[in-house]
């Protein structure tokens, strides 16, 4: 599943492959691939949110 900051790393990472991509298919489909990595990482963040708050309110 990875980390949020490895799906971070790979979105920067597929990013940058889309500006030297050779063709338009190849780089839109690169920015969807990046895109859905950013979109993991978002969730892995609320998800490490709650838990955190999950924790807050049970030492409470």
């Amino acid at each position: 599943m990875g980390t949020r900051d490895d799906h971070l790393t790979e979105a920067e990472g597929l990013e940058r492959q889309a500006e030297i991509a050779d063709n338009a298919h190849a780089r839109a489909a690169l920015l969807r691939m990046a895109q859905a990595s950013r979109g993991a990482a978002a969730l892995l963040g609320l998800f490490e949110a709650s838990y955190d708050e999950a924790l807050t309110v049970s030492r409470g």
